[in-house]
């Protein structure tokens, strides 16, 4: 199928957008994915701080209840300070936790359940520990270390599931950052065969303009194209220098003066012959 010049102007202006498109596109990708790695970059660190805060936490609910129990077990009081100190850390780490997670429901649960046994099992007035008459030496160091371990079991558990909830986020998160991974590379492979391609067809437009631009040299008399050394009918350059097949037919001068050839000709051919053409 013979190019007309309307679609190789068409073809011309498509290979110059193409790869002006591609360019706009890729960098519309490169923004795209900075976006989407600050994005995973800041929710890895926001996670792993999550994490970390569950570590403190059960670090510091393990020194609340050390204390707590030292505090009980002997009535010192330089056990109360570090009890004070523990208890901050803990309820500080809640409420921060609290807020990082404030979008995940599983969390929040979890939250609430370790504020819940912090309350219940945590929080106790030294003032009020030996109201009823107790001394320290009437209490019972098995039975405190029972229930401190039941208290520290019980908190581990939650904690333990809080990890494992984040964890599980974490590794979904991973996973849906590295198919980003993929398919960005995908779209910019894409875009890059695409400007490849559109840069091709420019050439090859650029290439044709530039055969089209050179001198031809043709014959005055027979009308024959030079071409290469060889002198070619019109018809025979147009194929073999840009592939165009000819068709022939009559302008209508030339079927005009062709008919008014023929007339003459059979006009001559039926004047009576002359004695003297005999």
């Amino acid at each position: 199928m013979i190019a007309t010049p309307k679609k190789k102007k068409l073809l011309f202006w498509m290979g110059l957008a193409l790869p002006v498109v591609a360019l706009v596109a890729m960098t519309w990708l490169v923004h795209k994915s900075d976006g989407r790695f600050n994005n995973s970059f800041n929710w890895v660190m926001q996670n792993y701080k999550v994490l970390d805060l569950f570590e403190q936490t059960q670090s510091s609910m393990v020194d609340a209840e050390a204390n707590e129990r030292g505090y009980l077990l002997t009535g010192h009081t330089e056990y109360l300070e570090p009890y004070r100190a523990a208890m901050a850390l803990v309820q500080d780490n809640l409420t921060e936790l609290r807020t990082l997670t404030k979008n995940d429901t599983a969390q929040q649960a979890n939250i609430l359940s370790l504020e819940q046994l912090v309350k219940e099992e945590l929080v106790f007035d030294p003032a009020k520990a030996f109201a009823n008459g107790r001394t320290p030496a009437n209490q019972s160091v098995v039975q405190l270390t029972e229930e401190g371990k039941k208290k520290i079991q019980a908190m581990h558990e939650v904690i333990f599931a809080a990890r494992e909830e984040q964890e599980r986020a974490l590794s979904k998160h991973q996973e849906q950052a590295a198919d980003d991974v993929v398919s960005t590379q995908l779209m910019s492979i894409v875009l890059i065969v695409a400007v490849a391609l559109a840069l091709a067809l420019v050439v090859v437009i650029l290439l044709r303009l530039e055969k089209l631009q050179e001198f031809v040299t043709v014959c005055a008399w027979t009308g024959r194209v030079r071409f290469e050394g060889q002198w070619l009918r019109l018809d025979e350059y147009l194929k073999q220098q840009f592939n165009i097949s000819v068709s022939h037919s009559l302008s209508q001068e030339a079927a005009e003066k062709m008919r008014l050839e023929i007339e003459e000709l059979n006009r001559a051919g039926d004047r009576p012959l002359r004695t003297s053409d005999k």
